[in-house]
């Protein structure tokens, strides 16, 4: 829930109704105050495509980026801004691209004239694509501003779809040429702002910040691991055999160990237990292939009715009201 609130309040703030956006997300106003609360990527994209149907600013996305900008000073952002100049910063943000985000592929080229940033994704994101493109832009371009110390850069910006407002709203923000229906993604930075010093430039600090993030990365890749392979044997396991300690020791490690390992991906083996279990609970009764007695059973649920509590809890409706509409 960690990028769904921030959007959620951005929208609330300009009038847009909190039923109108969650509407077919399966969102419910109870996983806003649970502890530790996640929801699917596919219930996050539905959020999206709401928001940018019903925001009344087209530049929203780049406000969340800027808001992001403003509140985030994690590892990375650190060693950003101890470069010696644009041009390392930017080939320091493509090095270390999965600190930032693991939706974008982030590419950086240097030409006779320009840096060419560009993004591409790394998933299919659909609908929420310009959403995940305006808000890395807006963000890396407001950090930017600030190692600089500049009002604004002298840059071009390419987006590859039609402009979502009706004027030159994403020229006010980014104070500068920006052009639609373009051939992918892109940002073009001149040589001379490549050059440019960083006012934060410190040797020291780029060294040992720059073990923090070698340390950060490695620690990620063996967590996205652990992560994959505990999906994998969740989907191998009948859900009526499955424990923590039975996952934790096919992978050899402890229960603890497996905790932690997934807590550093945002995510609990709760949660995953759960996301698997909403997953192949729609799939079957959109299939309509199955009784709910035989779902429940399947699903490792005593009865019926656990099932049908829990499933009203993910969907807001009941399983056999679902089953009957559909």
């Amino acid at each position: 829930m960690s990028n769904v609130k921030p959007l959620v309040k951005l929208m609330v703030s300009t009038g847009v109704e909190l039923e109108q956006l969650l509407e077919h997300t399966h969102i419910q106003l109870d996983d806003f105050i649970r502890f530790n609360q996640h929801i699917t990527f596919r219930q996050y994209l539905a959020l999206i495509d709401n928001a940018r149907r019903l925001s009344p600013k087209a530049t929203y996305a780049l406000t969340l980026g800027e808001q992001f900008f403003i509140n985030h000073d994690g590892i990375l952002a650190c060693r950003v801004m101890s470069s010696q100049n644009t041009q390392m910063a930017m080939e320091l943000l493509a090095d270390y691209q999965n600190l930032f985000t693991q939706i974008l592929h982030l590419n950086f080229d240097v030409t006779e004239d320009y840096g060419v940033f560009s993004v591409t994704e790394r998933i299919p994101l659909g609908r929420a694509l310009p959403h995940f493109v305006e808000y890395c832009f807006s963000a890396l371009y407001c950090l930017g501003k600030f190692c600089l110390g500049k009002e604004s850069m002298p840059l071009v910006f390419e987006f590859s779809y039609d402009n979502p407002g009706i004027g030159l709203e994403f020229s006010d923000f980014f104070k500068c040429d920006v052009r639609f229906n373009a051939e992918s993604n892109q940002v073009f930075i001149p040589k001379a702002v490549l050059e440019q010093s960083i006012l934060f430039a410190n040797g020291d600090s780029a060294n040992e910040y720059e073990r923090l993030c070698q340390d950060q990365l490695q620690q990620l890749n063996s967590d996205q691991a652990i992560l994959q392979k505990t999906k994998r044997i969740i989907r191998e396991i009948p859900f009526n055999e499955l424990s923590i300690e039975r996952i934790s020791d096919r992978l050899h490690m402890s229960p603890r160990s497996l905790r932690r390992h997934l807590q550093a991906q945002d995510v609990s083996y709760k949660t995953l237990l759960e996301n698997e279990r909403k997953r192949i609970a729609l799939k079957r009764i959109q299939l309509q292939d199955i009784s709910i007695e035989k779902l429940a059973e399947h699903l490792g649920y005593q009865n019926a009715s656990s099932f049908s509590r829990a499933f009203k809890r993910w969907f807001g409706v009941a399983p056999h009201h679902y089953k009957q509409n559909r």
